[in-house]
């Protein structure tokens, strides 16, 4: 029974009730917060529960192998997006620059389970890189095709580092973000010293923050995570490395890929010392903008396709100076590129100084110092950014003409 307080002796067919007693629904089918609350939980559950009930799948049927002899030095674990695989050798041109003494191999992982292209992909990148020392492999087995039918993200990036761990005979790994470019020779080698040297667990390059970790829960990036490969056989299975939620103090978190085996007590854990985020440039949400732009949907951070188009321009799959031209071209706050129209109209003209910044790191790595090209190209990017700026506060002005 209600008291009088709480709710009054009638009210409107179909209303619903809060906690604190208000009404916040109304005629039948209008719903109401604490429906949309009930629908959304609804979703989240289900979706959770899917993928806690894949991950159950996956874990029965992949397993480490029984007795393996690992040798001194580390292995590179580096996962290939199935749609930005035409890429794959701009990441190894610069593995291929790095101070390797200690490197035994480099576990080429395509996220699919196409055997066939795998082997186009090995065959190209061979040949481009024939002294690197590398390990081509796809998803294998019933395993394999339920990652892929499910096609989800993090799903693919745990089942990367499950295949590779698998065929590992290296004392310790080195996760290697694709979309991350180093440009300090010897970016690998100080990690895996400094794991020998302190006897650590894992050794990262930065701290994550991502959904609602902070810098004081000490969780290391994936993006760059160096680990003890025997230790880890020993103490998880390879479901225990997937992504999962967990609580962490009094929050709930999705947690990446060995997140959760970093919070697991007596975990030793530590960030490499004196590497810094110039050490490497880490192109975010490459894959997604990507992805966004060639099927002509909208891109969330836009000039996030200056980096992919500077990185098909290193295996001339992209000429600059075609982007130049476009760019020069404009006279608004969109670009055209392959049929495709961009809008810019979210980026502040200060990206470009942070692109210049970083495309400057990778071409003086690459080539010794920043080619005219490249200049060009950055410089007619401020310019676009600019103009767009000039652009939309004259369309605002005539706006506020016409108001008046």
């Amino acid at each position: 029974m209600h008291s009088p307080k709480t709710r009054p002796p009638s009210s409107p067919a179909g209303t619903a009730w809060a906690p604190n007693g208000r009404m916040v629904g109304g005629r039948p089918g209008d719903g109401g917060r604490i429906g949309d609350w009930l629908n959304r939980c609804r979703k989240t559950l289900r979706g959770y529960l899917g993928r806690e009930l894949a991950k159950w799948a996956i874990g029965c049927l992949i397993d480490w192998p029984r007795s393996a002899e690992l040798h001194p030095g580390y292995s590179v674990i580096l996962g290939v997006p199935w749609h930005l695989r035409h890429l794959l050798e701009v990441n190894l041109g610069f593995l291929a620059r790095l101070d390797r003494t200690n490197l035994r191999r480099i576990h080429v992982v395509l996220d699919r389970a196409h055997e066939s292209e795998l082997g186009v992909l090995e065959r190209r990148a061979t040949q481009a890189f024939p002294d690197l020392p590398m390990r081509f492999q796809c998803y294998q087995g019933l395993a394999g095709r339920l990652v892929e039918r499910l096609d989800i993200s993090t799903f693919y990036n745990s089942m990367n580092c499950a295949t590779a761990l698998r065929e590992i005979d290296s004392t310790h790994a080195v996760l290697h973000d694709f979309d991350l470019y180093p440009v300090r020779a010897d970016y690998f080698e100080r990690m895996y010293r400094q794991m020998l040297e302190e006897n650590l667990h894992y050794c990262g390059v930065e701290l994550t923050n991502f959904d609602g970790l902070t810098r004081d829960d000490l969780v290391l990036g994936t993006w760059g995570l160096g680990m003890d490969v025997g230790w880890l056989r020993r103490t998880h299975r390879p479901i225990d490395i997937f992504h999962a939620v967990r609580r962490v103090g009094d929050r709930a978190i999705s947690l990446d890929p060995f997140s959760a085996s970093q919070l697991r007590p007596c975990t030793r854990r530590r960030l490499v010392a004196n590497v810094s985020s110039e050490d490497f440039c880490h192109v975010k949400n490459l894959c997604s903008s990507y992805l966004r732009f060639s099927t002509g949907r909208p891109v969330n951070i836009a000039w996030r396709l200056h980096y992919l188009w500077y990185l098909e321009s290193l295996i001339e799959k992209r000429d600059l100076a075609e982007v130049v031209e476009a760019m020069d071209r404009s006279r608004g706050r969109s670009l055209g590129i392959d049929d495709r129209e961009v809008d810019f109209a979210a980026t502040h003209p200060t990206c470009a100084n942070v692109l210049r910044t970083e495309l400057t790191r990778m071409d003086e790595f690459l080539f010794g110092k920043a080619r005219p090209e490249v200049i060009a190209y950055v410089d007619s990017f401020q310019r676009f950014l600019e103009a767009t700026v000039e652009a939309a506060g004259a369309t605002g002005a005539r706006q506020d003409r016409r108001a008046a």
